[in-house]
């Protein structure tokens, strides 16, 4: 082979190791986030994505890389409905910065995802690297089950872990039922697949049943709560790297009078304690309240912390002589709220709710959006004890009332 050949080939093979470089001339695009608290910030952070496509001279819909100041590409997101996701570290007073060009950007890791499962009971389950949770869909109504809320489920992990979850419990519900044909004890197979058992990765021990669950939202009639039931539509708009966005409709029912439908829209992001819920109905003819809460299990009065901002809640879970843990579920309302309580539950004592702690709302109307947020944690996903899920949520609350100050500038 001649030289020059070798020469060229040489060259042709170097270059595909170069990385993607802007054009010369095109403008450089710096996302600048300000934190105007006296407290270290670590969230994700939204820009207008039109705003960033404007500015680097491209058309919408235009791939980007998204790079820190030593050049390495981070990940990111563009969402449904026109943001750029980045997740920064901000400190106090200080600003971040991040550069933006056009190309083809590396594989990324999501964080995040929506799970609908057809063999257990409709469910969708959805998580991000702190913590899942589930809502009951068409096939448990179906069945007469009563079981209303969002249901949580305890990680140990940051990795994805759901489908895996509802893979290992079929495969032991499977083995178990063999072994019941074979006239054998079948607890030690189910058991060792079962996500009602921490494996090592976390676990459901979180007992749901006629309540609102962690986080439900529920019209309300005087002093009682109007029990949702289970979805009957769900859509997926978002789902990660960084943020899982949501939709569920529930089914027309009659409220006093009223045929009413219910939506909800669920946005959850990497690194998030919190949802964040929106909510809304279609069909009131006139302002009724709402409220959203938390199941209680137990009457220790120390275990339920009400304020003006939110409702908390030490649950001793579904077996606390087995487990030796609690778990920590909230609902959070950054603007405030117009009351919150505890509302007794005489009805289900023998299936172990006590009650509903409420944040409630007064005078909802048609079609009016009401937003607040909800989550759990437990000792083994960075909450510690009671102690510390009251100081995230104070951090949290805080953090929504300044939030970080954003810009997309062009240089």
């Amino acid at each position: 082979m001649k030289i020059s050949s070798l020469l060229s080939s040489f060259l042709l093979a170097f270059a595909t190791f170069i990385p993607s470089t802007p054009a010369l001339g095109s403008p450089k695009v710096v996302l600048s986030a300000t934190n105007p608290t006296d407290m270290q910030r670590f969230e994700v952070v939204e820009f207008d994505v039109k705003d960033v496509w404007q500015s680097l001279g491209v058309d919408s819909g235009s791939n980007i890389i998204v790079k820190d100041l030593y050049n390495q590409e981070v990940p990111y997101q563009i969402t449904h409905d026109g943001k750029l996701l980045v997740e920064m570290s901000v400190r106090p007073h200080g600003k971040a910065k991040f550069m933006v060009e056009q190309g083809i950007p590396q594989p990324m890791r999501s964080y995040v995802d929506g799970y609908f499962s057809h063999w257990r009971a409709d469910d969708f389950t959805w998580e991000n690297d702190i913590c899942a949770y589930r809502a009951y869909g068409p096939a448990l109504q179906r069945s007469g089950e009563k079981a209303f809320g969002f249901d949580v489920w305890m990680k140990s992990t940051n990795e994805l872990d759901v489908r895996r979850r509802y893979q290992l419990h079929r495969e032991a519900c499977d083995e178990r039922d063999e072994l019941r044909r074979r006239g054998l004890n079948a607890d030690v197979a189910f058991d060792s697949k079962s996500f009602h058992i921490d494996h090592g990765r976390g676990l459901d021990c979180y007992n749901v049943g006629p309540s609102l669950g962690c986080g439900t939202p529920a019209l309300m009639l005087g002093d009682s709560i109007v029990m949702p039931w289970a979805f009957k539509d769900y859509k997926v708009l978002d789902n990660g790297p960084l943020r899982l966005t949501f939709e569920l409709e529930y089914p027309e029912v009659v409220v006093d009078g009223q045929r009413v439908v219910e939506h909800r829209l669920v946005t959850l992001d990497k690194g998030a304690h919190f949802n964040r819920m929106t909510v809304w109905y279609d069909g009131l003819t006139r302002p009724m309240n709402v409220c959203s809460g938390v199941v209680l299990h137990s009457e220790e009065t120390i275990d339920l912390s009400l304020s003006s901002t939110y409702v908390a809640y030490c649950d001793p879970t579904d077996s606390p002589e087995r487990h030796n843990f609690q778990i920590y579920v909230a609902t959070v309302y950054p603007d405030g709220i117009n009351r919150t309580r505890m509302l007794k539950d005489s009805w289900h004592k023998q299936q172990g709710i006590v009650g509903n702690a409420v944040g409630i709302k007064r005078g909802l109307k048609a079609g009016e959006r009401w937003t607040y947020w909800f989550g759990a944690s437990w000792c083994k996903s960075g909450t510690a004890d009671k102690a510390a899920w009251l100081q995230q949520i104070g951090t949290f609350v805080n953090n929504c009332k300044a939030p970080i100050e954003t810009s997309v500038e062009t240089r």
